[in-house]
């Protein structure tokens, strides 16, 4: 049961408010890890991430530090939340993308990203797992890790602290991902709780982080219940049931989280529900007490205080120790091993310093079978480098593949064996023992038992190592404190309990629920009733020992003190060993022969040795078959019960001569094969030790390949992320250079593209109409050209376009008829520098002659016409208008052709004021153009110095986008003469009468 996780009283966690905000404004925070191939899939896990989402997401990844960074562009364009690059300070929001700078590590303080400057000469990079593991310290509950494409084990470490710290952990379906390394390395731990496709992770995500929110709120007390209807003291006991480990005593706190995962994980909302479950599945069982056992741990965790056993207690261990005197270290709860090994490397180190060797065994134990599997075999990911010093990896580990091996000088003095340590014995005489967070989860009686037993395992004089969170409570005035901030403490005398009391099975009491007050009495009850089951067994039950196939005791029922003696030597549970002789040998044929046949085997009148003589023992041993496991156990009782001792003296005591000559023939015989057999191992072992000096050059040459190609590896990821994020760039600029290739063909529009010195950089099909280029002449000048177009000027505009920086149009015809308009115009970059220029060509012959045919139509009318713009100008004339304008004289072809302000005529100087009808013509006109007419009339006198002239203009506003107005001056002087000679001709007839 090892294990590590955040500290007690951080059993929830919440994000930091300010200014006494409410728990509801916490949320959960996804730290999401990636490297080769990431982008991908980070695209398409944002393409499924909603813009209401509530979470923040902080995205680390593998980046060169020396590369800028385009994924704030590439990511913004797939989700509808701020995408951000991460500075120091700030504080993180819901709803919001944060990214890791290039050349940074990210961590997190108080719900605030802080950056630090990435060391280039600190070996190994892990950014993903320096964020997550200070993601689960600071956020705990609400933190959320996920790891996607990428190489190597990076995050690894970091999705164990955040499962440890009670988060979620996921990671990409290895299947989707380009490159399963991270994913796989992640998976292997075995502590993922989910894993799916990219675009199927937001989903679980988010349904995870509502019901943590949830689950964030003050817990509410528990009412207590009776044992039968208590679904949480029906689980504990299906637990039991299934794998024989007893829950009772671990704190109700930790343990309703780790129910609560399970449920959640199963979709159940009440822990009847999941009681239930667990009844009819026992797989679920296994899954919640491994869920239980979550093992944490790293390499020289804590370095402070693994340097004061360097420095203080290992040398002193060694000092007066002879090279046969063996020094023993027990390492309880190890899980994977790495602080097994880390002790054994300190040990390894400490006498080289010394000059000498020493025996030294480190038993390193857990409860937890495939914990000890992994730590057996010493392997361990690249992440390590980031605990473990150059030094000592070169040293004391082998790289193999995409991890370290421990070398075998370290993997000897370990041994790994899996024990409960509620129930089994413990090793005893023991020099150093270390136990680091384990009883962190324990409830009070039970931390005095199992520290009692470190007591007993100890020897005087011995240390004990736990954990920073932990205290020796009741048993301080038995050590002496030697580093109170690292837990560092000493043996003052040996444990005073007998080891039958300390492991008498534990009956436990019913479960102390949060808010009952009894439940401190309900422990001291059931410690009362383990004395009287201590007390009965020891009166009633004779000894029974439950052993496995494996001929290892798993379990002592009664006082089997006199017959159980320790032999010297390495610490060892095989029942063969710990009987006498005379018993062992009859112990061991009858054990064969129970597992063989699977019935009751039973003997009598056995002689052992007994202080008083030589007694007579009954022997009974009963197979029987775990139905849960499918384990063969055997229960061994030996009885004394009614039998009187033998009144043969010691010397008198003998076997049947047959059975006595036998056994010495196979004595012989056994003697025999062994001188052979070790014969054949000298030879063996002095090829191997040829082999080793083989083999540790090899090795030595792989370290220095290993080692290059970490660095190429390391490399290549970073270069993998650059190129990434250049083609999603090429593409998008692809997409748009099609775009831009299409616009321009479906236009017809012929453009050429120059630089700075007039060289072709690029040209549309149509250009070639009226340029004479093919595609070979990209890099030519285009002075080097010929054009069908009459410009004689064309080379000569394009310089004053390229040095004025301002756009030019001429119409120009083309050689074969047709008009073109012909614009020039700067090429301007993205800094606003010109850097080139473009000419456009546009194809006018159908304006240029619908423009011609209005004309002839005007030149035809008698009238004199002209067209304005919105402004006044006057933009056309008819021949009638410059016929009239010429015989007036050279002045009025200035103030009223094509380009002058027709309402600035109608006031300059020359205009006639006669009547005002200057004036009167401005301000009609002016009402056109501003909407306030549709038309305007008048007559007025225009006299030459020949003849007496009268016209009638006429003006109206042309509705089309463009504005403006049709002026037209019809003469009226025939008619005007006329109604004069009439009004003359009426005043003289009414002069007569």
């Amino acid at each position: 049961m090892n294990k590590t996780t955040p500290q007690e009283n951080a059993e929830v966690a919440t994000m930091p408010a300010e200014n006494g905000a409410p728990p509801e404004q916490a949320c959960c925070i996804v730290g999401i890890g990636a490297s080769a191939g990431g982008l991908e899939a980070l695209q398409r896990f944002f393409d499924a991430v909603p813009g209401d989402s509530d979470l923040a997401y902080v995205v680390v990844q593998h980046l060169s530090p020396v590369h800028k960074s385009l994924m704030v562009d590439l990511l913004a364009k797939h989700t509808e939340m701020e995408v951000v690059q991460a500075t120091d300070g700030v504080p993180v929001q819901r709803n919001t993308v944060y990214l890791l700078p290039p050349g940074k590590h990210l961590t997190i303080e108080d719900g605030r990203l802080r950056l630090t400057a990435k060391d280039a000469g600190s070996g190994m990079s892990l950014p993903i797992d320096i964020f997550l593991t200070a993601l689960a310290r600071d956020q705990g509950s609400l933190a959320i890790g996920l790891i996607l494409s990428g190489t190597g084990s990076d995050g690894t470490r970091g999705l164990m602290a955040i499962k440890s710290a009670g988060g979620f952990t996921a990671v990409q379906q290895p299947e989707t991902a380009q490159f399963d390394g991270m994913p796989r390395s992640a998976l292997a731990t075995g502590q993922i709780d989910a894993t799916l496709p990219p675009d199927e992770l937001p989903a679980r995500l988010i349904d995870h982080a509502r019901k943590a929110l949830a689950r964030a709120r003050p817990m509410p007390a528990r009412q207590r219940r009776d044992d039968g209807d208590d679904p949480l003291a029906q689980i504990i006991a299906v637990i039991r049931s299934v794998t024989g480990v007893d829950f009772s005593h671990y704190k109700l706190a930790t343990l309703l989280r780790r129910i609560e995962r399970r449920m959640q994980g199963a979709g159940l909302e009440s822990m009847e529900e999941y009681a239930a479950l667990l009844r009819r599945n026992s797989a679920e069982a296994v899954n919640l007490y491994k869920e239980m056992l979550i093992g944490v741990t790293r390499f020289f965790r804590d370095d402070a205080a693994f340097r004061v056993l360097a420095d203080r207690v290992i040398p002193g261990l060694l000092a007066n120790r002879s090279p046969t005197d063996m020094v023993r270290v027990w390492v309880c709860g190890c899980a994977s091993g790495e602080e097994a090994y880390s002790l054994a490397i300190l040990f390894a180190e400490a006498q080289e310093r010394l000059g000498r060797s020493f025996d030294v065994k480190i038993f390193a134990t857990d409860i937890d079978q495939d914990s000890i599997e992994v730590a057996s075999l010493g392997e361990y990911p690249r992440a390590i480098a980031e605990d473990v010093s150059q030094e000592r990896l070169a040293r004391f580990f082998t790289a193999r593949g995409d991890g370290y091996v421990v070398s075998r000088d370290i993997r000897r003095m370990v041994v790994f064996a899996a024990h409960n340590i509620m129930r089994d014995p413990p090793f005893t005489k023991i020099d150093l023992l270390s136990c680091r967070n384990l009883l962190i989860y324990m409830d009070q009686p039970l931390q005095r038992k199992v520290l009692s037993l470190f007591q007993y395992a100890l020897r005087q004089g011995g240390f004990l190592f736990l954990g920073t969170s932990e205290t020796l409570g009741d048993l301080q005035g038995d050590f002496h404190t030697v580093d109170s901030r690292n837990k560092l403490f000493q043996s003052l005398r040996a444990g005073s309990f007998r080891l039958s009391r300390l492991l008498v099975p534990t009956v436990s009491a019913p479960l102390a629920r949060h808010g009952d007050d009894t439940g401190s009495h309900a422990m001291e009850e059931g410690a009362a009733i383990d004395e009287a089951m201590a007390a009965l067994m020891k009166a009633y039950v004779p000894p029974c020992l439950l052993v496995n196939e494996q001929m290892t005791i798993m379990h002592v029922f009664g006082d089997a003190s006199s017959l159980l003696k320790v032999p010297p030597g390495e610490a060892t549970l095989n029942v063969l060993k710990l009987l006498p002789s005379s018993v062992a040998m009859v112990t061991g044929t009858a054990l064969n022969r129970a597992f063989r046949s699977g019935e009751e085997f039973a003997l009598s009148n056995i002689p052992v040795k007994d202080r008083e003589g030589v007694a007579a023992l009954s022997l009974r041993v009963q197979p029987y078959v775990a139905r849960k496991t499918g384990r063969r156990f055997a229960l061994v009782v030996l009885d004394r019960a009614n039998m009187l001792p033998l009144s043969v003296p010691d010397s008198d005591f003998d076997l049947n001569a047959d059975a006595a000559e036998r056994i010495r023939g196979l004595e012989q015989e056994l003697l025999s094969r062994g001188e052979n057999l070790q014969a054949t191992i000298e030879e063996l072992e002095t090829a191997n030790e040829e082999l080793q000096a083989t083999n540790e050059e090899l090795l030595a040459s792989n370290e220095e390949l290993q080692s290059t190609n970490e660095e190429l590896q390391s490399v290549n990821e970073e270069l993998y992320s650059v190129n990434a994020e250049y083609q999603a760039k090429v593409e998008e600029l692809t997409e748009i250079t099609n775009d831009l290739d299409n616009l321009l063909r479906s236009t017809e529009i012929g453009t050429v593209f120059l630089d700075g010195d007039f060289v072709i950089r690029r040209f549309t099909p149509a250009a070639a109409g009226f340029i004479n280029i093919i595609p070979r002449d990209i890099g030519r000048s285009i002075a080097h050209l010929s054009t069908n177009i009459d410009y004689p000027n064309f080379l000569g505009d394009i310089r004053r376009v390229f040095d004025g920086h301002e756009a030019m149009e001429r119409h120009v015809r083309v050689n074969d008829g047709r008009w073109v308009l012909t614009r020039i115009l700067p090429y301007l970059t993205d800094k606003n520098q010109v850097g080139g220029v473009v000419v456009t060509f546009v194809d006018v012959t159908d304006t240029k002659l619908a423009e011609e045919r209005l004309q002839n139509v005007l030149d035809s009318l008698p009238e004199h016409i002209a067209v304005t713009d919105r402004t006044g100008r006057i933009v056309m004339v008819n021949a009638a208008w410059q016929g009239f304008a010429q015989r007036n004289g050279a002045p009025a072809m200035e103030r009223c052709g094509v380009g002058t302000n027709y309402l600035d005529v109608c006031l300059t100087p020359e205009a006639p004021e006669k009547d005002g009808i200057g004036r009167a013509v401005h301000d009609g006109l002016r009402r056109i153009l501003d909407g306030e007419a549709d038309d305007f009339t008048i007559e007025y006198p225009c006299h030459s110095a020949d003849e007496q002239r009268w016209f009638l203009m006429h003006a109206t506003r042309l509705n089309d986008h463009d504005g403006g107005i049709v002026v037209s001056h019809i003469n009226i002087t025939n008619r005007r003469l006329m109604e004069l000679q009439l009004d003359g001709a009426g005043k003289a007839d009414g002069g007569k009468k």
